[in-house]
Protein backbone atom coordinates (compact mmCIF):
# COMPACT_ATOMS: atom_id res chain seq x y z
CA UNK A 1 0.00 0.00 0.00
CA UNK A 2 2.78 2.45 1.14
CA UNK A 3 3.61 1.94 -2.82
CA UNK A 4 0.80 3.04 -3.96
CA UNK A 5 0.48 -0.44 -5.92
CA UNK A 6 -3.27 -1.26 -5.01
CA UNK A 7 -4.00 -4.24 -7.32
CA UNK A 8 -0.61 -6.10 -5.63
CA UNK A 9 -1.95 -5.05 -2.46
CA UNK A 10 -5.06 -6.71 -3.33
CA UNK A 11 -3.41 -9.59 -4.63
CA UNK A 12 -1.25 -10.38 -1.14
CA UNK A 13 -4.00 -9.67 0.75
CA UNK A 14 -6.65 -12.51 -0.93
CA UNK A 15 -5.00 -15.54 0.57
CA UNK A 16 -5.34 -13.98 4.48
CA UNK A 17 -9.29 -13.48 3.27
CA UNK A 18 -9.65 -16.59 2.16
CA UNK A 19 -8.48 -18.02 5.41
CA UNK A 20 -10.18 -15.90 7.93
CA UNK A 21 -13.05 -14.07 5.59
CA UNK A 22 -14.40 -12.21 9.19
CA UNK A 23 -11.28 -10.93 10.07
CA UNK A 24 -11.95 -7.18 10.92
CA UNK A 25 -8.60 -6.20 10.19
CA UNK A 26 -7.92 -7.76 6.84
CA UNK A 27 -11.34 -6.71 5.75
CA UNK A 28 -10.64 -2.97 6.79
CA UNK A 29 -7.47 -3.46 5.26
CA UNK A 30 -9.20 -3.95 2.09
CA UNK A 31 -11.81 -1.56 2.43
CA UNK A 32 -8.43 0.81 2.68
CA UNK A 33 -7.09 -0.15 -0.36
CA UNK A 34 -10.94 -0.25 -2.18
CA UNK A 35 -10.58 3.52 -0.70
CA UNK A 36 -7.65 4.52 -2.45
CA UNK A 37 -9.03 3.09 -5.81
CA UNK A 38 -12.30 5.23 -5.49
CA UNK A 39 -13.86 1.97 -5.32
CA UNK A 40 -16.12 3.25 -2.93
CA UNK A 41 -18.86 1.06 -2.71
CA UNK A 42 -16.72 -1.81 -2.11
CA UNK A 43 -14.82 -0.13 0.33
CA UNK A 44 -18.06 0.69 2.32
CA UNK A 45 -19.06 -3.10 2.00
CA UNK A 46 -15.61 -4.16 3.43
CA UNK A 47 -15.55 -1.83 6.64
CA UNK A 48 -19.90 -2.96 7.15
CA UNK A 49 -18.27 -6.49 7.26
CA UNK A 50 -15.30 -5.43 9.33
CA UNK A 51 -18.21 -3.92 12.28
CA UNK A 52 -20.67 -7.03 11.62
CA UNK A 53 -17.50 -9.50 12.13
CA UNK A 54 -16.48 -6.76 15.49
CA UNK A 55 -18.80 -4.11 15.97
CA UNK A 56 -16.91 -1.84 18.18
CA UNK A 57 -13.51 -2.19 15.76
CA UNK A 58 -12.50 1.66 15.35
CA UNK A 59 -10.59 1.53 11.90
CA UNK A 60 -13.46 0.34 10.14
CA UNK A 61 -15.59 2.51 12.08
CA UNK A 62 -13.42 5.82 11.82
CA UNK A 63 -12.96 4.65 7.99
CA UNK A 64 -16.23 4.18 7.42
CA UNK A 65 -17.19 7.86 8.55
CA UNK A 66 -14.11 9.22 6.02
CA UNK A 67 -15.84 7.51 3.09
CA UNK A 68 -18.80 9.56 3.60
CA UNK A 69 -15.78 12.87 3.13
CA UNK A 70 -14.75 11.07 0.74
CA UNK A 71 -17.80 11.47 -1.37
CA UNK A 72 -18.82 14.77 -0.45
CA UNK A 73 -21.47 13.65 1.63
CA UNK A 74 -20.70 16.55 3.86
CA UNK A 75 -23.53 16.46 6.50
CA UNK A 76 -24.14 13.10 7.24
CA UNK A 77 -19.90 12.79 7.64
CA UNK A 78 -20.07 15.87 10.58
CA UNK A 79 -22.82 14.43 12.23
CA UNK A 80 -20.84 10.93 12.01
CA UNK A 81 -17.98 11.74 13.61
CA UNK A 82 -19.76 14.43 15.88
CA UNK A 83 -21.65 11.03 16.76
CA UNK A 84 -18.12 9.44 17.12
CA UNK A 85 -16.46 12.09 19.30
CA UNK A 86 -19.32 11.98 21.70
CA UNK A 87 -19.07 8.22 22.06
CA UNK A 88 -15.15 8.71 21.82
CA UNK A 89 -14.43 12.45 24.04
CA UNK A 90 -10.83 11.85 24.25
CA UNK A 91 -9.97 10.43 20.63
CA UNK A 92 -8.18 13.30 19.02
CA UNK A 93 -8.03 11.10 15.90
CA UNK A 94 -12.07 11.78 15.74
CA UNK A 95 -11.92 15.14 17.49
CA UNK A 96 -9.03 16.29 14.26
CA UNK A 97 -11.72 14.56 11.37
CA UNK A 98 -14.52 16.67 12.72
CA UNK A 99 -12.65 19.56 12.54
CA UNK A 100 -11.28 19.74 9.36
CA UNK A 101 -14.98 19.27 8.01
CA UNK A 102 -16.05 21.87 9.75
CA UNK A 103 -13.43 24.40 8.54
CA UNK A 104 -13.62 22.98 4.82
CA UNK A 105 -17.00 23.33 4.96
CA UNK A 106 -17.39 26.69 7.62
CA UNK A 107 -19.94 25.11 9.76
CA UNK A 108 -20.71 25.46 13.12
CA UNK A 109 -18.08 27.78 14.23
CA UNK A 110 -19.05 27.43 17.75
CA UNK A 111 -17.88 23.70 17.89
CA UNK A 112 -15.18 24.90 15.76
CA UNK A 113 -13.71 27.17 18.72
CA UNK A 114 -14.14 24.22 20.85
CA UNK A 115 -12.08 21.57 19.46
CA UNK A 116 -8.25 22.01 20.00
CA UNK A 117 -8.91 24.73 22.60
CA UNK A 118 -6.08 24.35 24.81
CA UNK A 119 -3.13 26.65 24.65
CA UNK A 120 -1.22 23.12 25.47
CA UNK A 121 0.03 20.69 23.34
CA UNK A 122 -1.64 16.92 23.26
CA UNK A 123 0.42 13.84 23.42
CA UNK A 124 -0.24 13.23 19.87
CA UNK A 125 0.61 15.25 16.63
CA UNK A 126 -3.66 15.97 16.57
CA UNK A 127 -2.83 19.49 18.44
CA UNK A 128 -0.11 20.31 15.92
CA UNK A 129 -2.11 19.67 12.76
CA UNK A 130 -5.24 21.16 13.98
CA UNK A 131 -3.44 24.17 14.44
CA UNK A 132 -1.58 23.95 11.22
CA UNK A 133 -5.45 23.53 9.91
CA UNK A 134 -6.59 26.29 11.21
CA UNK A 135 -3.26 28.64 10.20
CA UNK A 136 -4.11 27.29 6.30
CA UNK A 137 -7.71 28.35 6.75
CA UNK A 138 -6.47 31.67 7.78
CA UNK A 139 -4.46 31.74 4.68
CA UNK A 140 -0.94 31.78 6.73
CA UNK A 141 0.64 29.23 5.25
CA UNK A 142 4.23 29.48 6.66
CA UNK A 143 2.96 29.42 10.51
CA UNK A 144 0.50 26.01 9.36
CA UNK A 145 3.80 24.64 7.80
CA UNK A 146 5.91 25.31 11.20
CA UNK A 147 3.29 23.62 13.23
CA UNK A 148 3.66 20.17 10.96
CA UNK A 149 7.40 20.50 10.95
CA UNK A 150 7.54 20.22 14.86
CA UNK A 151 4.85 17.48 14.81
CA UNK A 152 6.94 15.35 12.34
CA UNK A 153 10.23 16.41 14.39
CA UNK A 154 8.62 14.91 17.53
CA UNK A 155 6.08 12.53 16.62
CA UNK A 156 7.49 10.85 12.85
CA UNK A 157 5.77 8.29 11.25
CA UNK A 158 2.53 9.09 13.88
CA UNK A 159 1.73 11.68 11.85
CA UNK A 160 0.88 10.04 8.81
CA UNK A 161 -2.58 9.74 9.31
CA UNK A 162 -2.95 13.22 10.51
CA UNK A 163 -1.21 14.85 7.29
CA UNK A 164 -3.28 12.37 4.79
CA UNK A 165 -6.21 13.62 6.51
CA UNK A 166 -5.13 17.39 5.90
CA UNK A 167 -4.53 16.22 2.70
CA UNK A 168 -7.69 14.82 1.87
CA UNK A 169 -9.54 18.17 3.29
CA UNK A 170 -7.62 20.65 0.91
CA UNK A 171 -6.98 22.93 3.48
CA UNK A 172 -3.33 23.11 2.71
CA UNK A 173 -4.04 23.41 -1.00
CA UNK A 174 -6.32 26.34 -1.28
CA UNK A 175 -6.09 25.48 -5.39
CA UNK A 176 -8.16 22.31 -4.62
Amino acid sequence: MEKKDYQRALVILAPALQLRPEDPTALNLKGAILTKTKDYEGARLCYESALKASPGFFPARYNLGALLALQQQWDPSITYFRNLLIEQPNNELVEYKLLLLLLSRNDDPELEKRLFNSPTPSNTPAWYYASAARFYKAGDSAKATRYIEVAKSVFGDQTDIFQEELDESGLNNPKK
